[in-house]
């Protein structure tokens, strides 16, 4: 169990669960007080950990920037991702890589970025 507070679901998309399963938006009422409205974020937040996107960072001459999942939003600055890598790559003096698109994360504890593997990069011809 962490102390970190959940990253925020946008709430149309919350409203849109709300619709599909035929519940309504609870927060106000006073039996339920937002049960519904909660149980519908964690089945966003549960879908989207399940995705298959991640995290892609694309480093550039003049600094770089993270693409980041849906998960993320939409409070892009309150990812771990995004608090690690501003900590770390900020106090670097030069990229930690060559410029180009790379798959990124954090460790199991949070405290330390991973640059991954490049993704999106044309293939370097040998042949002439």
């Amino acid at each position: 169990m962490t102390d970190e507070t959940p990253i925020p679901v946008d709430p149309a998309r919350v409203r849109a669960v709300l619709g599909v399963m035929g519940w309504y938006d609870d927060r106000e009422h006073t039996e339920l007080a937002g049960v519904l409205w909660e149980l519908a974020e964690e089945v966003i937040r549960a879908a989207d950990a399940a995705s298959s996107e991640t995290h892609v960072i694309e480093i550039r001459p003049d600094g770089w920037t993270i693409q980041h999942p849906l998960s993320c939003r939409p409070d892009l600055f309150n990812c771990p991702v995004n608090r690690v890598g501003e900590a770390e790559m900020g106090s670097l003096n030069c990229p930690p890589a060559p410029p180009g698109r790379y798959e990124c994360g954090i460790n199991d504890l949070g405290d330390r970025f991973l640059l991954g593997d490049r993704v999106d990069q044309e293939e370097v011809r040998t042949d002439g």
